[in-house]
């Protein structure tokens, strides 16, 4: 990939990282005004990082196992 290509690629993804930034800040905060305590949104942050990684392995192996 050419220096260009990547510049734009790091570009797109710093902009994506930053719209799902606000998307999660925003969940937290509907969250708070529920009641859950912090700790509580943070197990839950916790669990679904443990659930997407779990299921990204699954699905890495799945495609290494096709090839």
């Amino acid at each position: 990939m050419s220096n260009n290509h990547l510049a734009v690629h790091d570009s797109l993804r710093s902009r994506l990282a930053a719209v799902n930034c606000v998307v999660l800040v925003d969940c937290i905060r509907k969250i708070r005004v529920e009641g859950l305590a912090d700790n509580m949104i943070a197990g839950l942050f916790r669990h679904a990082a443990d659930e997407l990684e779990s299921r990204t392995k699954t699905k890495d192996r799945e495609v290494d196992s096709a090839a």
